[in-house]
């Protein structure tokens, strides 16, 4: 009996393991097997449940917005200054206290360059401040994606890993600050058990060009927004 559990394992395991090409079924070839042996089933292995992670450095490599390696833009310290007096917090009901600073960490091999925000799925995203849609976009890794400049022009914002688009929101359309443009989801490659908001601000040089710029930490600009709203 254990030789016959012997032989027999490996077989199994042999024909769960193979790769088939496309079509081709599988067929257990029992020419050479004994007629005595005995047969039992191997019981399927447990569902996995996915690991909740307690950080945010693995979470993603959302498209961000690109470098501007030709012109970039410096962004001066009075353009800082009067950006961060139109901002709020892009995601309703999250404090400034609450925000982790996730702009610097690793992302593969490049620098993150934007803000993870967690919130419950389908949270509501809201317009960062005054301005226009510049685009909705689609990606990979970013998923549900929203570019959006400010009242200034100088700014591209990014929100991506959106669960939808809220309603009449549409290239072009201008924007209030506050105002509900899309949800928080895990479109693209964020983890399905971590729904958060990707934003990125980037100084421009040509709004137009809503794919690039030299990126800007949110993190300072929205603590500034929250100390002097109060």
């Amino acid at each position: 009996m254990m030789l016959a559990r012997a032989l027999i394992v490996p077989l199994i395991l042999a024909l769960a393991c193979r790769i088939l090409p496309e079509g081709e079924d599988a067929v257990a070839d029992t020419s050479g097997a004994r007629s005595d042996t005995q047969t039992f089933e191997v019981p399927p292995p447990p569902a996995q449940i996915p690991a909740t992670t307690d950080t945010l450095v693995a979470l993603d490599n959302a498209d961000s917005i690109r470098h501007d390696t030709t012109a970039p833009a410096v962004p001066r310290e009075t353009e800082l200054s009067a950006l961060a007096e139109t901002l709020t917090i892009p995601v309703a009901g999250v404090r400034a206290e609450e925000l982790l600073d996730t702009f610097n960490e690793a992302r593969g091999e490049r620098r993150h360059d934007a803000l993870d925000i967690p919130a419950p799925r389908g949270t509501p995203v809201l317009a960062a401040t005054d301005g226009r849609v510049l685009r909705l976009f689609t990606s990979e890794r970013g998923g549900l994606m929203i570019y959006t400049a400010d009242a200034s022009e100088r700014f591209v914002l990014m929100y991506a890993h959106l669960d939808g688009y809220a309603d009449g929101v549409s290239d072009g359309s201008p924007l209030r600050r506050g105002q509900v443009i899309g949800y928080v989801g895990t479109t693209g490659n964020a983890p399905p058990n971590v729904p958060h908001l990707h934003f990125a601000i980037a100084r421009s040089t040509d709004v137009s060009r809503w794919w690039e710029g030299t990126p800007v930490d949110p993190l300072p600009l929205l603590q500034r927004w929250s100390k002097s709203s109060r």
